[in-house]
């Protein structure tokens, strides 16, 4: 069997990847914490072997908890040849002839909602990266098989694959399992197992013999029954030819009888049921009528409300008229008045209030502009807000929409850098927002050949900005740089990844300066690159970048928006007050002149007053009729409604009238369409009918004799149930059937005694080959029990094992069981598990056991995993446990906490020692290997 030289792990369960773990020494220890990983890393090997893991658990338990999509696993095992024959390799099965190693992978790969693992073989060195792109890939079933084939056998598999804590239940196998476990890992448990299979073959032969005598009974008693069956074939037939003619003559000529019948009662029925359509018809013209003179009702109220509404419209435009005069006129008096209140103050100071007035008007036009801009603050505030909400689009600078347009309207796909970063910690927001704000008017094009295109457009356009024709795909990295909390949705330009890694993240100014880069930014976007330091803080209120950027940017709008308003409310109010104070003054002004102008124009109010008062009174009179008008409106309007609602109810009445007269007319016709289809496919459904069936007087006959097809269909249905039954017999070759039944019993008898011959003879033939066999199984208990006494020797324990008797007998056979007994320190001897050994004294008995298992002609071999077995041991046990390990030539692979005494590492040549997982980090610490030095050889520790 192979040895285990290195191991190397990818992404199983919180290691990354660890490379080269040497497993290239006799006994190799893994110690750690509890949690640590030591039962993982052998549950990796386990897998990598096709085997179970142990505790329940399974290779996708690994798998899921690194977070990628697939995980490997590698080993280099030994091939070298076993003996002295170069060809006698332990995967020479697998065609690996000349290398002295073979590489094992084992990839773990989702595959949808579930992982699945495939396999892998490589003669000699050969690294992950060299069988990405391997197409031959090997199922489970068919690596076990190869592994079988190099000496990991499915009885070794199950030792490989016992659980922790349970290195001592060998011992406490029953003698009869103990003896299976042995001839499992010998081989001879498949040959015994194709003995019983073959005895069991023999045995279902002996019971189909049986079964064939049986049936050759049977066919005598059958053969005397055939004779029966030929006796009521003859009534059978009768009845058959009875019911053919029902079926084929009478049955037919009597449908066409009740056929023709028929549509003649339909025809007589139709001509009936025209007789009410007529009567219908004439209660429609009545109706008819009546609608007509209600509907002339309605018309001559319809033509007496548009009269009075054509009336009203006039004089509605008379009166406008006059209300179009009499407006000029009141207007002059109104003038008159004001001149009037404004003589009045015709005593103020004329200068001082033109200086007040000059002062308020320049106050008033400051007060205005502020407001202005306030509002139109707000608003923008308020666009941004409805964009933020997904309300309409997000606003953006005139120069970035423009070319937004041109772009477009050139056909030019592209984006902008604001629409496809993301900021994934909201922390850092306002760093990114910094260092990105003056690129969020970048142009990146989807297709590079696009750009002399673009170029142009951002010429003719003045366009300041970058436009980035060549984008790659931005890594995703989990470092301490900006790039690692920013994600682009697409393409990005390769300077600005390179910026951004470029770039360390640090919590403050003073941290930044302890770190070993030369460029970094703290959370509040203080920056410092090879020129010097400085602040790249933005406003909350104007980030652009991401949903995390929109959010904070909505909120910090929000919270501003209240102070903005009411600032635009104070304003409003302060011009509110100033507008009244500049109207009083310009009031006070006016006064001086007011005086001369109502002099001036006396005349021309005084005819203003004469002219009116005819118009008042022409304008009481309109109004008047206009209100005798809208009554007798209203009363024709209801007069109309009442005649259009009772021509509505007579037409919509007339209306269902001839709806179901035309029901009753298409059903009519659709009667007598279906008639005269019924009729057409009774011509042709029965011309071919024989013209002896068409005679009335045969017609007749059939009536007299059968009445109808009903009664010819109970009589056919009584003759089916008869028929069918049973115990008919219907076959007319019944009397060849017992000729031939005869000539086959004869053949089926003279070939059930050559097979009954034949089976005794491979009983026989069996049984003595096993018998045979049984020398074998004695050799390998022989063996076995060497083994174990040589081992025994090496731990200074006396093993014995007790004689199996083993005969040709099935009995025999299953109760055999090999009883081994052991003999500690030169006390009496004590059993498998016979509750007088000590725990370590178990552990010594289960070791013998286990690699008494491992030991060929050649030697020892192969490798085990044992999980703790200095669990409950004390040290001198210990001590004793380690000297047996190394007088034995297998490999071994152990666990051990780190609270034990350090003497479990006394027999180790290898010690692996793992860590547990820190909480703030993804990845587990890499595995730390101690080798032991040899004499005058300095001291060495690495990590895998």
């Amino acid at each position: 069997m192979f040895h285990i030289k290195s191991l190397e792990l990818v992404h199983w369960d919180y290691w990354q990847r660890i490379k080269n773990i040497p497993l290239d020494a006799k006994i190799i220890t893994i110690a750690g914490q509890n949690g640590s990983g030591k039962t993982t890393l052998l549950d990796a090997l386990r897998t990598l072997f096709g085997l179970d893991c142990s505790m329940g658990r399974t290779y996708k338990h690994y798998a899921r908890h690194s977070g990628q999509q697939s995980a490997w696993l590698r080993a280099v095992v030994d091939n070298k040849p076993v003996g002295r024959q170069l060809s006698n390799r332990p995967f020479r099965h697998s065609g690996f002839f000349s290398d002295d190693e073979v590489t094992l992978f084992c990839q773990v790969q989702k595959n949808g909602g579930d992982w699945k693992r495939q396999y892998l073989m490589r003669p000699g060195n050969v690294e992950i990266e060299e069988v990405t792109d391997a197409t031959d890939w090997l199922g489970v079933e068919n690596y076990r098989k190869r592994l079988a084939a190099a000496g990991l056998s499915p009885a070794m598999s199950k030792v490989l694959a016992l659980e922790q804590g349970e290195t001592d239940k060998l011992c406490e196998y029953a003698p009869r399992q103990l003896l299976d476990l042995v001839f499992q890992v010998f081989g001879d448990k498949e040959v015994l197992d194709a003995y019983d299979e073959a005895k069991r073959h023999q045995k279902d032969t002996e019971l189909e013999l049986k079964r064939f005598e049986a049936e050759l009974e049977t066919s005598r008693l059958n053969l005397e029954g055939l004779r029966l069956r030929v006796a009521n074939y003859h009534q059978w037939e009768d009845l058959n030819k009875e019911r053919q003619t029902l079926v084929e003559e009478v049955l037919p000529s009597l449908e066409y009888h009740e056929a023709r019948e028929k549509a003649a009662a339909v025809g007589r029925q139709l001509r009936e049921a025209r007789k009410p359509l007529l009567q219908a018809d004439s209660i429609l013209t009545e109706r008819r009528n009546a609608l007509a003179a209600q509907q002339r009702a309605l018309s001559e109220a319809q033509q007496q409300e548009t009269q009075l509404e054509q009336e009203a419209t006039g004089l509605a435009g008379r009166l406008t008229q006059v209300n179009g005069k009499l407006k000029p006129l009141e207007s002059l008096l109104e003038q008159k008045e004001r001149l009037h209140k404004l003589a009045a103050n015709e005593g103020a100071d004329i200068a001082e209030v033109a200086t007040q007035l000059e002062a308020k008007e320049a106050e008033l036009q400051r007060k205005r502009q502020e407001r202005d801009a306030v509002s139109a603050k707000i608003a923008g505030e308020m666009a941004t807000i409805s964009a933020l909400q997904g309300k309409s689009t997000m606003p953006e600078p005139e120069a970035q929409r423009q070319m937004r347009r041109a772009l477009r309207d050139a056909g030019i796909a592209h984006a902008m850098l604001s629409d496809i970063v993301e900021v994934t910690n909201p922390k850092w927001q306002g760093a990114v927002e910094g260092v990105l704000g003056g690129y969020a008017s970048v142009v990146l094009l989807e297709r590079a050949k696009d750009a002399p295109a673009a170029y142009k457009l951002a010429e003719k356009e003045r366009y300041r900005h970058f436009i980035v024709p060549d984008c790659v795909a931005a890594p995703v990295v989990r470092d301490d740089t900006l790039l690692s909390v920013v994600r682009f949705s697409s393409a990005a330009p390769g300077w600005l990844i390179d910026q951004l890694e470029r770039i360390e993240r640090v919590e403050s100014v003073d941290a930044g300066f302890q770190s070993d880069s030369d460029e970094w930014i703290t959370p509040d976007a203080y920056h410092r690159e090879r020129r010097g330091g400085r602040s790249l803080f933005v406003e909350p209120s104007r980030y652009r970048f991401g949903a995390a950027g929109k959010t904070q940017r909505l909120e910090a709008i929000q919270k501003s928006l209240p102070g903005l308003e009411a600032q635009e409310d104070t304003l409003t109010l302060a011009i509110s007050k100033l507008a009244a104070d500049v109207s009083s003054l310009r009031v006070r002004i006016a006064g001086v002149d007011a005086a001369k102008e109502l002099a001036a124009r006396q005349a021309e109010f005084e005819e203003a007053v004469r002219a009116l008062e005819p118009l008042k009174a022409e304008r009481l009179q309109v109004g008047a009729r206009l209100g005798e008008l809208q009554v007798l409106t209203k009363s024709a309007t209801v007069t109309r409604t009442r005649a259009d609602t009772v021509w509505q109810n007579a037409r919509m009445a007339l209306s269902e009238a001839e709806a179901g007269m035309r029901l009753n007319n298409r059903r009519q016709i659709e009667q007598r369409s279906e008639h005269a289809r019924d009729l057409l496919t009774l011509r042709r459904n029965w011309r071919h009918v024989p013209q002896s069936w068409r005679q009335v007087q045969q017609r007749a006959a059939l009536v007299a004799s059968h009445q109808n097809t009903h009664q010819v269909k109970l009589r056919v249905g009584s003759l089916d149930h008869s028929l069918a039954r049973a115990d008919w017999e219907q076959d007319a070759t019944v009397i060849d059937q017992y000729g031939r039944l005869n000539e086959q019993l004869q053949g089926r008898q003279v070939e059930t005694e050559e097979r009954r011959y034949q089976n005794n003879r491979a009983i026989e033939a069996t049984g003595n080959a096993r018998g045979a066999y049984i020398e074998r199984l004695r050799y390998t208990i022989k063996t076995y029990s060497k083994n174990i006494k040589e081992l025994g020797e090496l731990a200074n324990i006396e093993v014995n094992a007790d004689p199996v008797r083993l005969e040709n007998d099935d009995v025999l056979l299953a109760q055999a069981g090999l009883h081994v007994r052991f003999k500690f320190d030169g006390k009496d001897q004590i059993g498998m598990n016979d509750g007088e050994a000590s725990g370590g004294q178990q552990v010594m008995k289960s070791l013998v056991l286990l690699i008494g298992l491992l030991k060929s002609e050649e030697g020892s071999g192969g490798f085990v995993f044992i999980d703790e077995p200095f669990a409950h041991l004390d040290i001198r046990n210990i001590q004793l446990v380690g000297e047996f390990l190394k007088n034995t030539d297998a490999q071994y692979l152990m666990t051990t906490p780190l609270t034990h005494n350090t003497d479990v590492y006394d027999p180790s040549e290898l010690t692996l020692i793992t860590s547990k997982k820190k909480k703030d980090v993804q990845w587990a610490q890499p595995i730390f290997v101690l080798q032991r030095r040899a004499a005058g050889e300095a001291p060495a520790a690495k990590a895998a």
